[in-house]
């Protein structure tokens, strides 16, 4: 495996056609179509090539000659002297990637573990509600051996889960109604069974890595979405009509009460969205864009809108992974270079299509190569099957 500028470069370009395709789809009407579950899985698709961004022994070269040549010559062809050593752009761009990587990663590691100390975390007392809650929850999942701790926060929040092997649901002590711990615990171990914080994981470390890429911050918004919508299918599929709207009003009514703009932290799996997406909610009932709703509003709207709809998906979602899997095996077998002639070099330059190119066989068994009359070099050996050979010559 290596890692070069054509790339790095290439699966950029290859990888922004489909999140931006992939947030087309999501934040409109069109996700209606297609089956939430396998649709998350093939988007997972690009997040791994985004976290492998190497060029393998298999992959084949895709000479471009607009454009690519220019940026290649900017960034890997022009040298900068500092100290008495020459260093080119794409040098100093990965030493500055590198540094941002080490600076990202310690923030999200001292975000995590400095999480208990931050919200002053405190652990629910064995015979609560909450716990009571959560053993009847969880009953219903016997071949997981997951151990879920529920922890209490005074910051008014809204609850979320991490862990990726030792699952914690944090909530606010502003939460009392049975009925609502039931729709929050039920959502929040619906992101554990269906390894939304390993996701949530992956995509912390993607932000990490590509701190630089503004593509990388939409892709894990909608990869976001497509999980918050997802859990919501799985909590409200027992559910009958009246349930449905007593979940979509746990929701609102959680996101209503917030204080704080931003609660959580990357890695965590949140229940509802915060006070700033609510406040999108509230503007966008007062406007007639219906194609850009918030992250909020969109969910509410297929829980009480098309409940069906959102249990059972089209199996269009299988159309949809098929061109996301294209897309990764496209980005893995595919790699753009510059291909540019000079314009003196190109009055020499010839290729092997040129109908003009012969071979002539001499006695010692090896071959002239010709162009036209013009004699080129002596190969040992046919360096291209495709090319005529003769005895003598043919004009």
């Amino acid at each position: 495996m290596s890692f070069t500028f054509s790339t790095l470069l290439s699966m950029i370009i290859i990888n922004a056609v489909f999140v931006i395709a992939l947030n087309q789809v999501v934040k409109t009407s069109v996700i209606n179509y297609f089956n939430i579950d396998l649709f998350l899985l093939s988007s997972l698709v690009i997040l791994l090539r985004f976290l492998l961004p190497f060029e393998f022994p298999f992959t084949v070269s895709v000479p471009v000659k607009l454009g690519l040549s220019y940026l290649y010559d900017l960034f890997v062809m022009l040298e900068i002297n500092i100290l008495g050593h020459p260093i080119n752009i794409f040098t100093i761009f990965m030493i500055a990637w590198y540094i941002g990587i080490l600076i990202c990663g310690s923030r999200l590691f001292l975000q995590f573990a400095t999480i208990r100390q931050r919200y002053r975390l405190r652990e629910a007392a064995p015979d609560s509600d909450a716990y009571a809650i959560l053993h009847k929850i969880t009953s219903c999942h016997q071949k997981s051996k997951a151990v879920f701790r529920i922890y209490i926060t005074p910051r008014n929040i809204t609850p979320f889960i991490y862990g990726i092997f030792h699952p914690v649901i944090v909530l606010p002590d502003s939460v009392h109604s049975k009925e609502a711990l039931f729709y929050i615990l039920s959502h929040e171990t619906a992101h554990y069974y269906n390894h939304h914080t390993l996701y949530k994981f992956l995509c912390s470390l993607l932000e990490v890595i590509y701190f630089w890429n503004p593509l990388v911050k939409i892709f894990v918004k909608e990869i976001n979405r497509i999980i918050e919508i997802s859990v919501d299918s799985k909590v409200i599929a027992p559910l009958e009509p009246l349930g449905r709207l007593d979940y979509s009003k746990s929701l609102t009514s959680m996101a209503r009460t917030l204080a704080e703009k931003k609660t959580t932290f990357a890695f965590t799996a949140t229940y509802s969205s915060t006070k700033t997406d609510d406040s999108r909610l509230n503007k966008s009932s007062k406007t007639k864009s219906a194609k850009k709703p918030s992250s909020l509003s969109q969910r509410i709207q297929m829980i009480i809108g098309s409940p069906d709809k959102i249990k059972t998906l089209a199996p269009n979602g299988l159309v949809s992974s098929l061109l996301l899997i294209g897309a990764l095996m496209i980005s893995l077998v595919f790699v753009f270079e510059p291909y540019r002639v000079d314009s003196q070099n190109a009055i020499s330059t010839f290729t092997s299509d040129d109908r003009n190119l012969f071979y002539i066989v001499n006695p010692d068994g090896t071959y002239d190569l010709y162009l036209d009359t013009n004699f080129l070099m002596n190969e040992s050996e046919i360096s291209d099957p495709y090319i005529p050979i003769y005895t003598e010559f043919p004009y």
